[in-house]
């Protein structure tokens, strides 16, 4: 029977954290990996250059005339370095013990098995350890997709990216002193709805807010807004007008839209003096935010496409990039190692690395609307 961590990692066998951290994914909570989904890529550096060859009009010409030229070629290039992201944890002595005495009870109970510690210890890597990496991978797709642009600085270190979404899709922001935010007497919810969907010619793939904002727009009588269906997270709502003194719903389907709310969140170490050992929450979709997302519908050849269309493109508008490790000895992928330390066998220790960045390839399809959430 093991009773040790150093034993329990030992039988199961080389590099077997590193397998588990190549083999985690994110799971289907994180909403925003379905725009910026994972893949694996062999630089250190996200150089996400494209080129599309837009397709122009045949020209008219003469008889025994040359022909015209037509076509062109449109390159556009993202190039940043990868940020370095980490996390190291300790199992400590006390939380050893509490592991020992349940398992005496569990071998006086006779249902104590040798891989009890192995799965203690992996579930250790993977909800404390890998979970951090995933976490913090999540919450910066959103600062990318929400506020188009990653300006973020932890332990004195700085990562600014600047995706280039257009000025104009950022909506006007509507306020409490303006009258016209969501939860206020002049509510612009309508108004902004209609315009992102002018804004992604009206092919608007997703809408994502998360309960806060939605709570604020469905409490307010000014938004004449009713819900037709709600399926666990996703909602379909309608606009109603009154007619004559009956309400009626509005015939025009622009008024008619599905939202995703979206609550996930992560906790983060807080580093204000004074708080030290605490942590505060941190949510993936902010408040008072509601981001459109427009469908990949680019029109021309990309180059390297192929003649079949990937029936993926319409769901993504970019990737993230997982890049190699120096630790993993520049293998693809995220690198974990767990290890009791040198002369503290009462300890386990989990550490894992990821060099990842978020890459927007299509910023004219993202929307963003922002009211002030009213107390």
């Amino acid at each position: 029977m093991i009773f040790n961590f150093a034993e329990a990692l030992a039988r199961m066998g080389a590099n077997a954290a590193v397998r588990i951290a190549n083999a985690s994914r994110p799971s289907a909570n994180y909403l925003f990996n379905t725009f910026l989904p994972e893949r694996n890529m062999m630089d250190y550096n996200v150089d996400a250059s494209n080129m599309i060859v837009r397709t122009t009009m045949a020209g008219l010409v003469g008889m025994d005339s040359p022909y015209p030229p037509g076509g062109v070629v449109e390159v556009s290039s993202f190039l940043e370095k990868s940020a370095k992201l980490a996390i190291s944890n300790t199992l400590t002595e006390g939380a050893l013990r509490q592991l020992q005495a349940l398992m005496r009870q569990m071998q006086v109970d006779g249902t104590l098995s040798n891989d009890f510690l192995q799965r203690e210890a992996l579930n250790f890597l993977q909800k404390v350890i890998i979970q951090a990496l995933l976490d913090t991978d999540e919450w910066l797709r959103g600062q990318a997709l929400v506020y188009g642009l990653i300006n973020w600085t932890f332990n004195q270190k700085q990562l600014y990216v600047d995706y280039g979404v257009p000025a104009a899709n950022f909506l006007t922001e509507r306020t409490n002193s303006n009258n016209d935010s969501y939860s206020d007497t002049s509510s612009a919810f309508w108004t902004d709805i209609l315009e992102a969907r002018r804004l992604l010619r009206y092919n608007v793939r997703a809408a994502v807010m998360n309960s806060a904002t939605m709570d604020k727009i469905v409490a307010n009588s000014v938004n004449s807004l009713e819900i037709l269906s709600q399926d666990l997270n996703m909602f379909r709502v309608r606009k109603y007008r009154t007619v004559g003194g009956n309400t009626v719903p509005e015939s025009d389907n622009r008024y008619t839209m599905e939202f995703i709310v979206y609550d996930e969140e992560a906790e983060i170490l807080d580093t204000t003096a004074g708080s030290l050992g605490r942590t505060q929450t941190v949510k993936f979709m902010p408040d008072g935010k509601i981001l459109f997302v427009g469908a990949n519908t680019n029109s021309g050849y990309r180059v390297g496409q192929g003649s079949t269309d990937d029936p993926q493109n319409d769901m993504e508008i970019g990737y993230h990039h997982i890049a190699p490790t120096v630790e993993g000895g520049g293998a693809s992928g995220r690198w974990s190692r767990l290890y009791t330390p040198e002369g503290y066998p009462m300890q386990l220790r989990g550490e894992a690395v990821e060099n990842s960045l978020p890459v927007i390839l299509n910023p004219d399809k993202i929307v963003v609307a922002t009211t002030e959430l009213a107390p």
